[in-house]
């Protein structure tokens, strides 16, 4: 009688623990739900009105503009792809949500997403994508974070840095073995490599016996390259290695000296062509291409005043699209040896981007000063025959 009562009573005991821990699960859950619930609000809130804006620039080229955030000041936009349906894939810093925010879509049907949910301001953001995933980086509280939606939602990992130390400039990629690695730069002007792998990050330090002050790197089929600015020079320098071995520096001789701002479309290994405006000449764009063991060079675009930002893709066949603002902050298109003038489209500042996607289409992200909005603009050339330089 006396084990019965015992058993009762252990029963009753059980019963009770299992209901406080199902009441937790509860709680927790609805706290989950409230404040997912709350973000979902707060991004929408965030986002302007979506209204499309149609503009005919000629009997060839038209405009479809769309504001997709409200933004108090320029922010920092990744790299943009375009897939195969045409979507966009981009992430850009949310000075209001204090966030890194993914936005993908197409045609006017823009979906955000908040990378990180833990408010706080950052800065430098870039993006790489392979078939199936996104993978994003971030600067955050003086660390570098790494995210990807390997498992159908965004996964964040921290890498800690050293005292002091801070980051001026951060682009990601992934090799063809789906394999991503960070690229940084730190205030003393030093590079380094950093790779993810089974959740854990291995770090490399590049030496280069060079001060930079930016880099732009480009996955190769068994290794990597990369184009870094010197900092007292302002000269780029292009380098490669292949998988576990150290980067070798082209000739050891820059590739470009003096360059204010630049872009590279790296087609391959030996097919490559800088974009820059030179330092002491900031109203031209120049080239450097480097075409199956020959360099041509020459200038592209000469203005009326000073640009100010500038970005480039490849067409559909392999040919430079180069878009840049002027001081005045109206910007305008280069390609077919002429150029196409989107002032309609507002005044801008910071960073601005451009992608290529199927024929005849070209899709813009800018931050438009007046309405103070991050915009997407989606180019029509329905004429498009571009030359080589």
């Amino acid at each position: 009688m006396k084990k019965i009562k015992q058993k009762r009573k252990l029963a009753r005991k059980n019963k009770i623990k299992n209901n406080i821990i199902i009441k937790i699960v509860f709680i927790l859950f609805s706290i989950f739900l409230i404040l997912n619930g709350q973000y979902e609000k707060d991004i929408k809130k965030d986002a302007p009105p979506l209204s499309k804006e149609y503009t005919r620039i000629s009997s060839f080229e038209s405009l479809s503009t769309w504001a997709v955030a409200s933004l108090n000041k320029e922010t920092y936009i990744s790299k943009v792809f375009a897939d195969s349906k045409n979507n966009i894939h981009f992430v850009y810093y949310d000075n209001i949500l204090k966030a890194p925010v993914y936005v993908s879509g197409k045609d006017g049907k823009f979906n955000r997403e908040i990378i990180d949910k833990d408010r706080e301001f950052g800065d430098l953001v870039s993006m790489a994508t392979n078939s199936e995933n996104m993978h994003i980086s971030y600067m955050k509280n003086n660390k570098v974070w790494y995210a990807n939606n390997n498992s159908g939602h965004f996964n964040n990992y921290p890498m800690e840095l050293k005292e002091n130390q801070k980051i001026i400039d951060l682009k990601l990629v992934v090799s063809t073995f789906n394999s991503p690695a960070l690229f940084f730069v730190d205030n003393k002007g030093i590079l380094y490599v950093s790779r993810f792998y089974r959740d854990n990050f291995f770090s490399d330090l590049i030496y280069t016996n060079k001060t930079i002050d930016a880099v732009y790197p480009v996955a190769e089929k068994d290794g990597y390259a990369i184009y870094i600015k010197e900092y007292q020079t302002d000269n780029i320098f292009y380098a490669s290695r292949k998988t576990n071995s150290k980067f070798k520096f082209f000739d050891n001789n820059p590739i470009v000296e003096n360059a204010y701002l630049y872009s590279v479309n790296h087609e391959e290994h030996n097919r490559f062509s800088v974009i820059y405006i030179p330092k002491d000449n900031k109203n031209s764009i120049d080239y450097k291409k480097f075409y199956e063991g020959n360099f041509t060079e020459g200038n592209i675009i000469t203005e009326n005043e000073n640009i100010i930002s500038l970005d480039s893709t490849l067409d559909y066949s392999a040919k430079d699209i180069i878009f840049y603002t002027k001081e005045n902050g109206y910007k305008y298109v280069y390609m077919d040896e002429h150029t196409i003038d989107l002032s309609s489209l507002g005044k801008s500042k910071g960073d601005i981007r451009i992608a290529s996607a199927q024929y005849p289409y070209f899709y813009m992200v800018y931050y438009n000063d007046l309405f103070k909005e991050l915009r997407i603009s989606k180019l029509n050339v329905s004429h498009i025959n571009i030359k080589r330089y």
